[in-house]
């Protein structure tokens, strides 16, 4: 099992979705088990979260650890609602067409 310090890779504030990118580097071409170190993060970002949920969806086996109670509040509340289906309502909207500025701001004040 490989061991994986997010802080080396990635610092400790996690504001990006591409930085994924370097834990998957280090995950290639090894073992398919890993322990993910959070020692030391502080802050994770939503999209980064989500990314990390896609990841554990390829790689079977991965543990993390060290997680901040501020970053283990964030992982909990993307990967829950990754587990639920998303449901959208269709609402009917009607569609306004303004060809002068003031048309558009007199209807701005209405709402």
């Amino acid at each position: 099992m490989k061991t994986i310090k997010l802080i080396e890779l990635v610092g400790k504030e996690v504001r990006s979705r591409s930085s994924i990118e370097c834990v998957k580097q280090e995950m290639a071409n090894e073992e398919q088990s890993f322990i993910i170190d959070m020692n030391g993060i502080v802050f994770v970002s939503r999209s980064f979260a989500d990314e990390l949920y896609n990841l554990t969806l390829n790689c079977k086996d991965v543990l993390f650890v060290n997680k901040a109670d501020s970053v283990a509040k964030m992982l909990d509340v993307v990967w829950k609602g990754r587990q639920t289906k998303r449901i959208r309502n269709i609402e009917n909207v009607e569609i306004e067409n303004y060809t002068e500025v003031n048309d558009f701001l007199n209807f701005l004040q209405k709402i």
